[in-house]
């Protein structure tokens, strides 16, 4: 089976692709696992806070209270998040230019009309393997994100995450 992989597509092309790439960053250490739990936690809270306070306090004052701070932490969660996300895609221009990627049993190199780039596979700590991507992570800040749809079948995707994950076996975040 061959073992090399080379792919053209553009770098995290759609703001979904970006979406992921979030979503994984923010599930990637126990912290910040921890800190997703918290504020799911506290908006659990405040909405039993509001049930206890109108039926058991009958203090319809307090009920507001917890009502409009359990609205604001979701209005963070479902609106300003996904808003600061949209912004942050256009921002970076990161749809803007192709990339080209070639992977072997040293690792991978990606080139593109800016920059270029080799990683030995000894650099990558952690390979998420998503329905739609793959997420290579050398540290807890940076992620590459390479998309399963630039591969020509979806039988050479599944083959780079596999050589990805078999060539990090081991590695820590």
């Amino acid at each position: 089976m061959d073992r090399s992989f080379h792919t053209r597509f553009t770098l995290t092309l759609t703001l979904d692709d970006f979406s992921a790439l979030s979503r994984a960053y923010v599930r990637l250490t126990p912290a910040r696992r921890f800190g997703r739990f918290v504020s799911v936690f506290m908006t659990v809270l405040l909405v039993a806070g509001v049930g206890f306070s109108l039926w058991v306090l009958n203090d319809n004052a307090l009920a507001v209270y917890f009502a409009a701070l359990a609205v604001f932490l979701l209005l963070l969660q479902f609106v300003v998040t996904p808003w600061q996300r949209r912004r942050s895609f256009e921002h970076q221009r990161l749809g803007d230019f192709e990339v080209e990627m070639k992977a072997d049993a040293d690792g991978f190199t990606s080139s593109s009309e800016l920059a270029q780039g080799h990683m030995k596979w000894a650099s990558i700590r952690l390979v998420d393997d998503l329905p739609g991507h793959v997420i290579l992570w050398p540290n807890n800040r940076l992620g590459w994100i390479v998309p399963k749809r630039a591969f020509a079948t979806p039988v050479e995707a599944d083959a780079f995450a596999r050589l990805a994950k078999e060539k990090t076996a081991g590695q820590k975040l």
